[in-house]
């Protein structure tokens, strides 16, 4: 699709110029990213689940889909070479780099149904090793039209294989990075959705970023880096905010 090849241009030109690599460097991250700021801050908790280095799992609201809708078979990352889903049904959502998820839906309501990804989703790698949790900026609405029936369907084999049921609906979620060390997606990793987030910061960072259009490597960029502020230091910093603000 044009969209999601435009956005992927500008993922592209981003890694090209080291200003968002993530888990693949020697220096601790973070390509050309100015060393940490102590303007934090004071009294933030630093102790985050799932975010950073911790091995836990995020806290936050369980997030639901709509009745009659549901997840058909496993969420996996995109292609590594093209940043995109495979047979996806509608442009990519999101502006994030580096944690780029195919979600497979179904839609058994016989009509169409509009399911709401909001900002502070969560998504988390259920792959071995360090792999990357992923987290949306953006509200993102969409229209799931029914399922038809066919192979690949709820009365079928499923997906032993851990797939993808045939008629899938399928939604790519162009995520950020929350564990700066680990390692970005890719079409092995798998992932399950998570919480819509109710951590401090990163609740402060998504009203900061409301209603801003997060349309340039640039602009990625300062998310991203912001986003560094909160899940491997102590909080957003002084120049954060006025990077934003900018925006």
């Amino acid at each position: 699709m044009a969209h999601a090849a435009w956005k992927w241009a500008v993922v592209a030109a981003a890694v090209g110029a080291g200003i968002l690599a993530c888990g693949d460097d020697d220096d601790g991250g973070g390509g050309n990213r100015p060393p940490p700021s102590n303007e934090f801050d004071a009294g933030v908790n630093v102790f985050r689940p799932g975010l950073g280095e911790d091995d836990g799992k995020p806290v936050g609201t369980p997030f639901e889909l709509p009745a009659g809708v549901s997840f058909a078979g496993t969420l996996r990352g995109a292609s590594e070479f093209s940043g995109e889903c495979d047979n996806a049904g509608t442009e990519a959502k999101g502006s994030g780099a580096y944690v780029r998820v195919c979600v497979p839906l179904r839609n058994d309501t016989g009509a169409p149904v509009q399911v709401e990804f909001p900002p502070g989703l969560v998504v988390v790698s259920t792959s071995e090793g360090r792999n990357q949790n992923g987290l949306l900026i953006e509200r993102s609405i969409i229209t799931v039209p029914p399922t038809p029936p066919g192979p690949g369907g709820r009365d079928d084999a499923g997906t032993p294989d851990g797939g993808v049921e045939e008629n899938a609906f399928i939604v790519p979620l162009y995520m950020y990075c929350l564990n700066e060390e680990r390692d970005p997606s890719n079409p092995y990793i798998t992932y399950e959705v998570g919480v819509i987030t109710s951590d401090d910061a990163l609740q402060e960072l998504l009203r900061l970023l409301d209603g801003k259009r997060i349309d340039t490597s640039e602009k990625v960029r300062v998310v991203q880096d912001a986003l560094y502020s909160i899940t491997e230091g102590r909080g957003l910093t002084t120049p954060d905010r006025e990077a934003i603000n900018r925006l």
